[in-house]
């Protein structure tokens, strides 16, 4: 069996690839949960847990694209 040497940096770009799961789950709890607080707190239901849920949805995406845009971009020095 032949070892090929991994180039440069692929380590990190797999640990930050590796994070995008979570931080998408993340995002997306916590826009939830926000939202059911809006809800509970000023009783708008089911106002703020759609909007909360949007919102951690795309702040969710947004991370993605950031993780990924740094992790696949060119190489930092």
């Amino acid at each position: 069996m032949v070892l090929v040497p991994r180039p440069a940096g692929y380590w990190q770009t797999v640990g930050e690839l590796g994070t995008l799961g979570l931080s998408f789950v993340i995002a997306l709890v916590l826009g939830t949960v926000a939202g059911l607080w809006v809800d509970r707190t000023f009783a708008t239901s089911p106002w703020g847990l759609m909007v909360g849920f949007f919102l951690g949805f795309a702040a969710a995406v947004l991370n993605v694209v950031r993780i990924t845009r740094r992790a696949l971009g060119p190489p930092q020095p």
